[in-house]
Parts: C-alpha cells; structure tokens; sequence
C-alpha cells in the first residue's frame, strides 16, 4: 500500500488551531529565551578561532570594508553569518550582548518551530514535548551564547523542514517549494552543506507518490529557489575572485580533513607542513580548493577500505559527547565560571543528550510505523534531511558541533517518542487495573 494513494481515506491527524498552534510555539519560545539569557548572564564567552573570525569580519563590513582577508577579497568562510552579524551591529552596536542576543534569539525561535512541527505532524503533546526538551537543552543554550553560525543555520534548516512538512506531499504547490528553496539558499549562504537539499526533497516526493512528473517539477521548483538565493554571493565571487565559487572556498580543505593519510574523523589541522601541505591556503584560496579537494578525492579512490572504515569513525564522532559546546562557551568565559558548575552542567548536558538520542531513535521507528499506518509520509521530509545530513559526515569530518544543526530534529523524533511511550506505559497500566478489576468480579 502506498503512503498517500489509497481508496481508502487516510485516516484523520489531529491538529490544533492555527490560535493554539501560535500560543503554544510562542509560549515555548519565551521559555527558551528565557533559559538562554539566565545563562548569558553567568557565561560570558570571549570570541576565540572561527568565532573571532566572525566577529572580526562582520565588524569589517558594518564599517564597509567588504569582506577581505589580509587586504584581499574572501570567500573562504561563506558570508552568510557574518554578513547577518553585520546587520546587527549596524542596528544594535558591536557589544558583546547585541550578537549573543540575535542568537539566543534565533535559537528560541527554533525551539518554537520544532512545536509548531510536532504539533502537524503528530499532535500538540508532541509538538509540545519536543519544543520544550530543545529549549531546555543544554548544549543548544551553550551555543547560542557563542557567535557561531550553527544558531543562525539550524533556525533556517528547521524552518526548512517546517515548509516542507506542513502539506501533505499531493497538497503541495510549485509555489511552497520554491518558497522552501530560497530558505534552504539563504541556510547555503551560511553553511553550504545544504547545496545537495533538492535529492532528498526529490527522495520525500518520490516516497510520498506524487507521481515522477510532479516530483520532478517540485524538486526543480525547490532548486530555482535554491539559486536564486545562492547567486549573489556566486556573482559576488565570479567578481571579487575571478573564479566560479558558488558560496565559499574551504570545501576542498573540509574534505581533505577527513581524507588523508593522517586524518582520524575529527578535526585535522596539524602546524607540520610534511602533514599539512595546505597551511599556507587562504593566500591563494581558490587554487588551494581545487588543490586539497583533489587530494582528497585522489586518497578516497586509492584507499576505498580505508575510507569505509573511517566514515564509521566519523559519525561516532558526529555523535559522540557534548564537550565541543561547553568548551566554547564556558571554557572561554571571561570571567572563568566556578569549577563545580562547569562539572555540573557536562553532567546535565551529557545525560540529557544520551536520553534525547535514545528517546529519538525509538521515535523515529515509531514515526516510520505511524506514516505507513497513516499513509501520511510528511514525517518523511524531516526524517530524509536528517539523514541526508548525516551522511554527508560519512566523507567530511565531524565534531559534536557539527551535530548542533540537526538537534532541533532529534528533538523533534525524540518528543514524539516521549509521548508514544508515555501513552503506551498509560495503556498498560489501564489494561493491568482493568484485569486485576474483572478478576476481583
């Protein structure tokens, strides 16, 4: 039977009022911001790596210095944070609260679009379950006092997930697509990992049986979309670089990270030039690019096993631990926070993370079950950017940072599977009296 194709009708999914819908995402919103700016006023973290970066450079072009390394144009960060920081020292100023609190802002909004995706999915407990377990969860708020991009591109990939699950897949216009596309190009602008977010968008139509003609005009709708957004900063680049560079130059570096004959899954830069042949690269960063990528290319056809084995290695560590959050926030806090809560808060945060991935997996077979029983397959949509996204850490390396844009859905799988499994123990109990009950009759 297919998901969406039946004779017969699928089988109704409450959802609340577009009123009750608004009252709960914001409710949860104000209790995220809430949480986050609690901790803002005990950690204050000093930028320091690529968040100096950020800072250093938004600040170049609130002043309209362009965004230039070392006197020459740059892409080898994409523009898209810190040209949104920029933006936000212009209105606010460049003090430390006016970036951290655009992020603790985008962060609570993404705590309130993970209700407002539980609740159309599966129901308003959902929603509301998982908007408050991604509200309350530690290494989001440690992030979002960090000026980092991950808060800026997790709203944006959230709010992607959201448009596309919102309508049923026969129910979606060329319109909401293209809509969807442009949000995932401006996520591009930040992050492009999401340049590829068209397959499984195709993959969720193809799933959801709109038939191949339709799939096929809804995933170039998205794409159109996608470029339209994209182009800019390519035109940018074309100008300022000489060069076709679609958003950003470190790419060909990011992959050769994780292959090379030294690499071990995470971060790799070592300062030794015999292992680092690339130290030297953003002073001709385009040439560098095209150089580290086909490196890595070339170490990835000529060591296939080994490069098998080491995806493994690379999502253990896409998956493993919460250090990389607490770290940049309170291992950089200025002044130091007291030893006891920073031990407090690994433990907290690390508990609460193990318990949201098991709690996910469980929702994700459960949400699988309910699609297919439903003949609903919208679950479908966050569920293949999720695992499009993680698979793309099998070739690149990775990092629990890398994990932070992808928490909002686990959140999302993972209060859906709260409240399947509360329901199921309730119905147990209600059976177990109810026996005990005819027994004593």
């Amino acid at each position: 039977m297919t998901l969406e194709h039946s004779h017969a009708r699928p089988a109704a999914i409450p959802c609340p009022s577009a009123a009750v819908l608004a009252i709960d995402a914001l409710s949860v919103t104000a209790v995220a911001l809430l949480l986050r700016l609690l901790w803002l006023s005990a950690v204050h973290p000093v930028p320091a790596s690529d968040f100096a970066w950020y800072r250093d450079h938004a600040l170049a072009l609130a002043e309209g210095q362009g965004y230039t390394y070392d006197g020459k144009p740059t892409a080898y960060f994409p523009i898209g944070y810190p040209l949104f920081l920029a933006g936000i020292y212009q209105l606010f100023g460049s003090s430390f609260w006016s970036g951290t609190l655009a992020n603790a802002v985008l962060n609570s909004l993404t705590a309130g679009l993970v209700t407002m995706l539980g609740a159309v999915l599966w129901s308003r407990a959902a929603g509301l379950a998982a908007g408050f377990l991604f509200a309350g969860y530690l290494s989001q708020i440690a992030w979002s006092s960090v000026l980092c991009s991950e808060m800026l591109f997790t709203f944006l990939l959230t709010l992607a997930a959201l448009i596309g699950a919102t309508r049923a897949g026969r129910d979606v216009r060329q319109s909401r697509a293209f809509a969807l596309g442009c949000v995932v190009g401006l996520a591009c602008a930040v992050r492009p990992v999401l340049l590829l977010a068209p397959a499984p968008w195709f993959a969720y139509l193809v799933v959801a049986r709109v038939g191949w003609r339709r799939a096929c005009a809804l995933a170039a709708a998205m794409l159109s979309g996608v470029v339209l957004a994209v182009a800019p900063i390519t035109v940018r680049n074309a100008i300022d670089l000489h060069a076709f560079v679609m958003v950003s130059t470190n790419g060909g570096i990011n992959l050769w990270q994780g292959n090379n004959p030294h690499a071990n899954g995470a971060y790799f830069w070592p300062l030794n030039p015999h292992q680092n042949p690339f130290l030297s690269y953003v002073s001709n960063e385009v040439t560098e690019d095209h150089a580290a990528a086909q490196a890595a290319r070339a170490y990835i056809f000529t060591h296939p096993l080994h490069t098998l084995e080491m995806g493994f290695v690379k999502w253990w560590h896409l998956f493993a631990g919460v250090s990389n959050a607490l770290y940049w926030s309170i291992g950089q806090s200025s002044p130091p926070v007291p030893r006891w809560f920073a031990r407090a808060v690994h433990a907290v945060d690390l508990g609460t993370y193990l318990g949201m991935l098991a709690s996910a997996c469980g929702g994700i077979a459960m949400a699988v079950r309910s699609a297919r029983m439903r003949r609903d397959a919208r679950a479908f949509w966050p569920l293949l950017v999720l695992a499009y996204y993680v698979a793309l850490f099998f070739i690149f390396p990775a990092w629990d940072r890398m994990r932070a844009p992808i928490e909002p859905l686990l959140a999302l799988f993972a209060g859906y599977g709260i409240v399947q499994m509360t329901r199921a123990v309730r119905r147990v109990r209600f059976v177990r009296r109810f026996a005990r009950g005819s027994n004593a009759g």
